[in-house]
């Protein structure tokens, strides 16, 4: 029972306040050295949205320990539970991972652009713990939900601003707002631009990982709210929320937040008639949304959710007429579809010979000031060669495909192609497993798991390192690039997948930690819940962060954890688990 003198742990909660709301919407310019063997793979030389997160979120974790020590010197306790094991478990094999990491400093503080090294991991672990022993009483969880919807409902008037265009990091305001003073020189040139919601997240998808967690959460807590006052107040930042849901048009967050959701709905299926007038008129809300930021887009919301056909029927089915291959073999180069073989020849003084897959010569005109090639057969107007300076490039444009080879007789002779840090490379195998012709399903995403899967082989213990996954992808696969990116300049750096980026930075085995943590967390939720009667405050809010961190999990099969959002989530699943070992402890008693 909470007493006067023990009914509250606020002033060792300000860090996680901090962690959950403010953390998320700090965006501010850091200009980054470049160095060592990142100079291959990265060129940004300005992070707006990652760095000071990193920082930041670092300092309050140290601060939150530092009073998580005084509480735990006043208390003498820890709450008992298994899961310690667990994130025992994760953090060992996070420390085992760095250590013998190929790149130590990327392991450490992580990627450029992500910031999820070693420090990161560990973090998160820490404030998981610290979050499940100090949220013991209403008014800690009152406190951390108000702070987390007050921190949303910015987050969402800045993402729904972009919507309708009007983005604030666009304006001179924004922009000085953002930029430390010594780099207002360069005020004209920030050009910070997505074509849907990002908000302060970075990136739609990470929109839509943070709303498909807060939209379920957010939509409990109003379902279960009597006061027709309180209700509308919650109100505002669940249709905020479902507005940045709908607009980051994040294919993931969009499932994540219907099967967290639909979750619910599992859970009151009891009650459901009982809470039936509140449920229609926040469904009346969220058609009228909808319908306002469908029509704000010309149609464009509609067209993005049944675009969902076209994923799954490129999952079926896969792609037709498209380019299949590129294959080069010392001064001969083919082009693959599915229709046709186009050879290209190298010969003397870099002059080319282009041959048809019956082995026909085919003519062709070669504009001598522009370098334009142009073949003299109607079956490949499609393609479009140029040559470039000193005749040693080559422009390979097919359809909206855009590739570069280089042409050199000696010393090495043949094509190249020319791929990330305008390196030239020759074709050959790549290890994958699956999506054969499905590359570009989930805007490439089954190009990017096909070629990681295969790195799982080496990472069974230990993984390759904290966020080093970009340094170990193969981005040299220009063919495969090509074929799902349309360009070979773009570099892999994340697996666009929760799960696989777990195990191949930290191993399989702290994935199997992690997997264990999540599903003991949601086996524990599911007994406590489901046949409970929702008339007490914890059950509401435990059922609440249950369903939001069932459809974070769900949007992490296609996106990745990150520094603008997980923070939130470790916050989450710590008030869960702690307000579940409340209950659990309450059922016994009786």
């Amino acid at each position: 029972m909470e007493t006067k003198s023990s009914k509250s742990n606020l002033i060792y909660l300000i860090p996680l306040a901090f962690i959950i709301g403010v953390v998320p919407l700090i965006v501010f310019a850091k200009k980054i050295s470049i160095e060592g063997v990142l100079v291959d793979y990265w060129s940004k030389q300005i992070d707006f949205f990652s760095y000071y997160k990193m920082v930041w979120f670092l300092v309050a974790t140290l601060v939150a320990v530092g009073l998580f020590l005084i509480y735990f010197y006043r208390k003498k306790r820890l709450k008992e539970t298994y899961y310690y094991l667990l994130i025992q478990v994760y953090a060992i094999f996070i420390i085992l991972s760095t250590y013998y990491a190929g790149v130590k400093e990327v392991a450490l503080w992580g990627f450029p652009d992500r910031y999820e090294g070693m420090f990161v991991l560990l973090a998160y672990l820490i404030v998981l713990f610290i979050t499940i022993n100090v949220v013991d009483f209403k008014k800690d969880i009152r406190f951390l939900i108000r702070v987390l919807f007050v921190s949303s409902t910015i987050i969402s008037i800045i993402g729904i601003m972009q919507y309708v265009g009007f983005d604030i990091f666009t304006t001179l305001f924004g922009k000085k707002f953002i930029l430390p003073t010594e780099m207002y020189n360069i005020i004209d040139k920030i050009n910070i631009k997505f074509d849907y919601i990002f908000a302060t997240l970075y990136n739609p998808n990470y929109v839509g990982s943070y709303t498909a967690m807060l939209l379920p959460f957010a939509i409990t807590l109003y379902i279960f709210t009597s006061s027709i006052r309180k209700q509308l107040i919650l109100a505002i930042p669940t249709l905020l929320i479902f507005s940045n849901w709908l607009g980051s048009l994040s294919r993931a967050g969009m499932l994540g937040g219907i099967i967290g959701v639909g979750s619910l709905f599992l859970f009151l299926r009891r009650e459901v008639f009982k809470r039936l007038k509140a449920i229609l008129i926040l469904g009346i809300g969220f058609m009228l949304v909808f319908t306002m930021m469908n029509y704000v887009s010309d149609g464009r919301l509609v067209n993005e959710v049944f675009s969902f056909g076209s994923e799954a029927q490129i999952a079926m089915q896969g792609e037709s007429g498209a380019l299949e291959d590129i294959v080069i073999n010392k001064d001969q180069l083919q082009i693959v579809t599915e229709e046709d073989r186009l050879e290209v020849k190298l010969i003397q003084d870099n002059k080319l010979s282009f041959v048809n897959k019956r082995g026909k010569k085919i003519n062709y005109n070669l504009e001598a000031d522009t370098g334009i090639i142009k073949l003299k057969a109607n079956r490949y107007k499609d393609y479009k060669f140029q040559l470039g300076a000193n005749k040693q490039i080559l422009h390979l444009e097919y359809g909206k495909k855009k590739v570069e080879f280089r042409m050199t007789k000696k010393p090495e002779q043949g094509f190249w192609i020319i791929g990330f840090a305008d390196k030239a490379y020759k074709t050959g195998k790549i290890e994958k497993w699956g999506f054969e012709g499905r590359e570009r399903l989930g805007s490439g995403r089954g190009y990017i798991w096909s070629r990681s899967i295969p790195m799982l082989r080496d990472t069974i213990i230990t993984g390759y390192g904290p966020d080093t996954y970009g340094l170990y992808f193969p981005q040299f696969d220009n063919v495969g690039k090509i074929i799902t990116f349309n360009t070979t300049r773009i570099i892999v750096d994340k697996p666009h997948n929760m799960y696989l980026q777990i195990a191949i930075n930290t191993g399989v085995i702290s994935l199997l930690a992690v997997l264990l943590l999540f599903g003991s967390y949601i086996y524990s939720s599911i007994k406590l819940y489901w046949n409970r009667e929702m008339n007490d405050f914890h059950s509401k809010v435990g059922l609440g962060i249950l369903v939001g961190v069932v459809g974070y999990l769900v949007a992490g099969l296609f996106n990745d954890s990150v520094i603008s959002v997980a923070p939130v989530f470790w916050t989450l699943l710590g008030m869960g688990i702690s307000i579940n070992l409340k209950l659990k402890k309450e059922r016994i008693q009786e």
